[in-house]
């Protein structure tokens, strides 16, 4: 047990917002995004008609031997992913400069070539995604960004973006598991989410890139270790994900530390815990995280599905300033929680690593008793006495 008590702080307090209840998006801006989730996906599903006319969209390889007559109709799905889809979505710290996002990748069923790449263009793709949100957003006075790589992204107000990655998936076994899923009364493609409960082999689904090629990606395979995650620890770990991209977005504008190495991370360092954390003490846990968290960044952090894949693999400079930051972070925490003993200054420290929406709140924050404070304080320095040599007898 820690000298001070701050866990109401992040999660708890009844009047004034906790610091978990400040990370909330407003329900207005939720609402905001799933209108407009609602609207892009309607476009491209209206407009997807369209694909198999256009020798642009396909590979050279098949389109030199199918005619558009004879192109099979192509059907796009969605399902939302990443935070969102994770609940794990905070409102930034610094707007406008940190946006909120919904991911809401499209899947195209397609046949795959001989070479093991989908019929479809990834470029194609992408050209038919632009050109149809390009018009939507002229129409609801959006902006469509067409730089990102791996995404179509449209802005929507300053401080918010939908990103639509592109996927393809195997005709043949999209065919099958729809079938399946209809014959088993289920409706998971219907809810268009990942976390329906549908799987198709991960190596049978691919990304498009804005240069051409694909890759290999399957983002029910990251939701599965998320909830898996929160199957093991409880609840907390989805708030301890949400308090340390907190205090990230609170100490960088931008950084290279992503949300995924953060959540990674912090699973790392629970498992260095004995047993599984309690739902009570919050500001402990994220103290211990801190704790650990600068070794775990030192080193390599690997993707959690795909384990070849490092996932903190910066530059010097980068991992100097992210290690510092985490540093300072356990240092604010230990000081806060070991080694103050006065409840406002147990506030002012964490609300300098985690910004004013740690509520100033000293009144319920928990002093252990002055026996303790004063056996958990730092030992004073003093000169050592004089010492004048004598003689006797």
């Amino acid at each position: 047990m820690t000298l001070a008590n701050a866990h109401a702080l992040f999660c708890g307090l009844r009047t004034d917002p906790s610091y978990l209840a400040s990370l909330e998006v407003s329900n207005d801006e939720k609402s905001k995004l799933l209108e407009t989730r609602k609207d892009i996906r309607a476009a491209l599903k209206a407009a997807a008609d369209q694909i198999p006319r256009f020798d642009d969209y396909w590979q050279d390889s098949y389109r030199a031997k199918v005619s558009w007559r004879d192109r099979p109709s192509v059907v796009i799905k969605f399902m939302t992913q990443g935070s969102f889809a994770y609940r794990t979505l905070n409102d930034p710290a610094q707007k406008p400069a940190q946006e909120i996002d919904l991911d809401d990748g499209m899947y195209v069923p397609v046949q795959f070539l001989e070479n093991g790449e989908p019929a479809l263009a990834a470029k194609g793709l992408f050209k038919f995604v632009d050109s149809v949100l390009a018009q939507l957003c002229r129409e609801k006075g959006w902006t469509l960004d067409p730089t990102k790589s791996c995404c179509a992204r449209v802005k929507l107000w300053p401080g918010a973006h939908v990103d639509i990655p592109i996927y393809s998936i195997p005709a043949d076994r999209f065919e099958q598991l729809s079938k399946s899923l209809q014959n088993a009364g289920m409706a998971s493609f219907a809810q268009d989410s990942v976390r329906g409960g549908w799987k198709l082999p991960s190596d049978q689904i691919m990304l498009a890139q804005r240069d051409g090629s694909w890759l290999q990606s399957d983002p029910q395979l990251m939701h599965d270790w998320v909830e898996e995650r929160s199957a093991r620890y409880g609840a907390v770990f989805r708030r301890l994900s949400r308090f340390f991209k907190g205090w990230r977005d609170f100490t960088w504008e931008k950084s290279p530390l992503s949300s995924l190495c953060l959540m990674h991370a912090i699973d790392m360092a629970l498992a260095q815990l004995q047993g599984l954390p309690g739902n009570d003490r919050d500001d402990e846990l994220i103290l211990e995280v801190a704790r650990r968290l600068p070794d775990i960044l030192t080193g390599k952090v690997a993707n959690p599905v795909l384990r070849e894949l490092c996932i903190n693999e910066w530059d010097s400079e980068a991992r100097n300033v992210i290690v510092t930051g985490a540093r300072g972070l356990f240092s604010e925490m230990d000081a806060a929680l070991e080694r103050t003993g006065d409840a406002d200054q147990v506030v002012r420290k964490l609300q300098n690593r985690f910004g004013r929406r740690i509520p100033y709140r000293p009144d319920a924050v928990k002093i252990a008793s002055q026996i303790s404070a004063v056996q958990k304080a730092t030992a004073a320095t003093v000169a050592a006495p004089l010492v004048i040599a004598s003689t006797s007898g």
